[in-house]
């Protein structure tokens, strides 16, 4: 009698093979989805006999399913311009977070952004990776899940270095000067034109001097028609620099006649806030302006108090700087700069309106190769070039995934931080990762243990961002499989009826 277990056990293979395929094809487009081959052993073989030799005469049973295969190799990888986007190009998985201290493994890097920030899956999962505190990432601590800091605000620096690429005109008239300017911030992040000016003191050498001009807004308040207009200017004993050029102080205020506006009187070098006080109320007084009174405190408020007044532009001050915001520059007969030898030290302003820490400012005067950045040449004189490391207040606007993982937010104040990097894993036996669905894989004693490390390193792939990597399945082997799993099965079905026939006549002889 035939045996039906042998062609159903076939039919049974050949459909698990038909699934593997209709399976391929469902997903040929999920993101980072790995293909699979059905593979098939026979089974064992029973002895019906031996021949004349002695050999066994064996007669088959069947086949059974031996394995379905996974096909790891990468997929084609796209730009999207998407920054939660990320393809691993080459041998890794990137690491979730499942919770409970467990793992799951993923080579789909179609991420999102949770509410807090988060980086995660599809499905809700956390990426993992490594932290960072002030930009620095701790490789050498442990996974921790990747956050974006979206809607936070990056604390401004002060600036501690600035420089200038500048030209000095060997022809011009000694006593001649020539200003640059730089911007530079302090602690609170509020910016300034830190202003250098050189003057030419003949034999190659020309004097310079740094000034960072400090506007001191005005706080303003009007209570029963009186108006009161005050500047902090921090010590009644402190030197005014000048009116700032661009919002001249004024005052307007009512005459005999009407009213008049006046610009407030420009400040003489060294004047101080007293004498200038006494300047204001002068010049009030001569344009006919009544019930205007100009007044200084002893802790540096300068105030102007009216009736029916009113008042535009901030007043500017220096503040007081270190002996060393002035020097010499020597330049030998080539034009290079030869004094002094080094960088320009400890150069401080005290005394900010904004209540900022004093301004501690290092002059650079060479290249990082010595070269000097300030020459004397028979050119016109001309700033070329600036350079200050401080910045103000930043907003969190954007990040982006390097090659290594590394992702870095850019903020409003045009800087860029890093928040984390990305670790990718990899198992000595990938055939041994079980598929949990979602294009995720749980580590499994097969596999072995997950390695886990940089992109990049330990024979890991590299990360491309704003990428994807799309499914490895090719549709024109999957329908050439298709086609033989197909004809399998029609032989297995066309063995059943040829059985069945053979069984019938078993059984009509029979009777």
């Amino acid at each position: 009698m035939p045996s039906f277990y042998i062609p159903l056990s076939g039919l049974d293979a050949d459909s698990t093979a038909l699934n593997t395929i209709a399976n391929n094809l469902a997903n040929m487009n999920t993101n980072g989805f790995k293909s699979q081959t059905t593979n098939f052993s026979d089974l064992f073989y029973q002895q019906v006999g031996a021949n004349g030799s002695g050999d066994e005469i064996q007669a088959g049973t069947g086949v059974q399913v031996a394995s379905n295969s996974t096909d790891f190799s990468g997929g084609s990888i796209a730009s999207t311009g998407v920054s939660t986007d990320a393809a691993i190009d080459g041998t890794g998985f990137f690491v979730l977070n499942a919770g409970a201290g467990s793992q799951l493994y993923t080579q789909n890097g179609n991420f999102q952004l949770g509410s807090s920030g988060t980086l995660e899956t599809s499905d809700g999962l956390a990426v993992m990776g490594y932290g960072a505190t002030n930009g620095v990432v701790n490789t050498n601590g442990g996974l921790t899940d990747i956050n974006i800091p979206t809607g936070q605000v990056m604390q401004p620096s002060a600036t501690t270095t600035f420089g200038m690429t500048q030209n000095l005109d060997s022809n011009a008239a000694i006593g001649s000067q020539v200003t640059g300017q730089v911007q530079v911030y302090d602690s609170l992040g509020n910016p300034y034109q830190a202003t250098v000016t050189y003057t030419n003191q003949g034999n190659n050498s020309w004097g310079y001097s740094v000034q960072v001009p400090d506007a001191l807004q005005s706080n303003s308040a009007t209570v029963a028609g009186v108006t009161t207009t005050s500047y902090n200017v921090g010590s009644s004993g402190g030197t005014l620099a000048t009116v700032d050029p661009s919002t001249n102080l004024t005052i307007t205020g009512p005459t005999v006649s009407g009213t008049a506006t006046i610009t407030a009187p420009t400040v003489t070098a060294g004047e101080t806030l007293a004498t200038y006080t006494t300047a204001v109320n002068a010049a009030v007084t001569a344009a006919g302006i009544t019930g205007v009174t100009a007044a200084s405190t002893a802790g540096g408020q300068f105030t102007i108090t009216g009736t029916g007044i009113s008042t535009t532009g901030s007043l500017v001050q220096d503040p007081i700087a270190s002996a060393n915001a002035a020097g010499t520059l020597t330049f030998n007969s080539s034009g290079n700069l030869v004094s002094p030898a080094t960088d320009v030290s400890g150069m401080t302003f005290t005394g900010l309106a904004d209540g900022a820490a004093t301004l501690n400012l290092n002059f650079n005067l060479f290249a990082a190769n010595g070269a000097g950045d300030i020459n004397q040449t028979a050119a016109a004189s001309s700033t070329s070039g600036t350079s200050q490391n401080g910045y103000s207040t930043g907003q969190y606007e954007s990040f982006a995934i390097n090659g290594s993982g590394l992702i870095s937010a850019t903020y409003s104040n045009g800087q860029t931080q890093n928040v984390g990097q990305l670790a990718l894993a990899t198992v000595s036996n990938e055939q041994g990762l079980v598929d949990v669905g979602s294009t995720e894989y749980q580590a499994t004693t097969a596999s072995g243990n997950a390695a886990i490390g940089l992109a990049g390193s330990g024979g890991r792939g590299t990360i491309d961002g704003s990428s994807l990597e799309a499914s490895n399945v090719n549709i024109s082997a999957e329908f050439s499989d298709l086609i033989v799993a197909q004809r399998a099965f029609e032989a297995n079905s066309k063995a059943v009826t040829t059985f069945d026939t053979v069984t019938q006549e078993t059984i009509n002889m029979i009777h």
